[in-house]
């Protein structure tokens, strides 16, 4: 569970609000995988919280606050990763996936942290290698 979420006791979050948390959060740790957050990356994140997740631009800009907070304090994915399974149906959780593609492809290029995070959080999802490999088409396909 997050830290900061865990002050805030986390019944005390709306349930849609919660989830729009744990989807930014993911999708920040995507974009923070190679080192850094690029400008590109963070647009692409508040775009695609704006339009697939329905938020206005000031909902956006403090979700994504809110995760990059929870991510200074995140050492490891798999609690993450686990909010998810508990919180989501596989559909959503594909969904999510082909979000966190459209985020590590945004830039233009896959390196090896990239590529490993994107194997490692299939295996944490519990999904196909066939099911990854469809989320990067769309994603792809939606990027070009």
């Amino acid at each position: 569970m997050f830290n900061k979420l865990k002050i805030k006791k986390f019944k005390e979050i709306q349930p849609r609000s919660e989830k729009n948390i744990i989807i930014t959060s993911i999708l920040v740790e995507c974009a923070k995988e190679d080192g850094e957050i690029l400008n590109i990356e963070k647009n692409k994140i508040k775009t695609l919280l704006k339009s697939k997740l329905k938020m206005s631009q000031e909902e956006a800009n403090q979700t994504f606050n809110e995760a990059i907070e929870l991510a200074k304090n995140r050492v490891e994915m798999y609690s993450l990763t686990k909010e998810i399974r508990e919180n989501f149906e596989r559909n959503e959780i594909i969904k999510i996936l082909e979000y966190m593609w459209l985020i590590v492809l945004s830039d233009g290029k896959l390196d090896d942290f990239e590529a490993a995070l994107m194997s490692k959080a299939v295996g944490l999802f519990h999904l196909t290698g066939r099911e990854s490999a469809e989320a990067r088409k769309n994603a792809e396909n939606e990027l070009s």
